[in-house]
């Protein structure tokens, strides 16, 4: 059995990354967990190589994570269209520009027959997130 790629130690192994997976790095070198956990404190993921990855699959369109906004789904790492979400959104900003208040273009998307993605109705926030720009 191989130890850590610095220090030798054998237990508690990570395998890590020479060049970031998001930077399309596929080879690991195995660290423990401390060397590992000093390799990552230089200011590697506050604000070096991590954000600057996370910026540019951005810019592709690519998903960066967490739970998609309402109106996409997650295919294979890319955010895409849900159609009859998108055209929840759609009316929800239509009925805000009337003016109507969040509660009621709520209301109104459920009479509708329009409901979150768990079927509930929608709350104020969800609708403030929808029409927001």
């Amino acid at each position: 059995m191989k130890g850590c790629f610095e220090c030798g130690e054998v237990r508690g192994l990570h395998n890590h990354h020479v060049v970031p997976r998001s930077l399309g790095g596929t080879k690991t070198i195995p660290l423990c967990e401390r060397c590992h956990g000093l390799v990552h404190s230089l200011d590697y993921s506050a604000s070096g190589l991590t954000i600057k990855a996370q910026r540019e699959k951005m810019a592709r369109g690519e998903y960066i994570g967490g739970r998609p906004p309402y109106g996409f789904q997650n295919v294979n790492g890319w955010l895409v269209e849900v159609p009859h979400e998108q055209d929840a959104i759609r009316q929800a900003r239509e009925l805000r520009a009337r003016p109507m208040t969040l509660r009621a273009v709520a209301a109104e998307l459920e009479s509708r027959g329009i409901l979150s993605r768990a079927g509930r109705t929608f709350a104020a926030e969800d609708i403030r997130r929808m029409v927001a720009t």
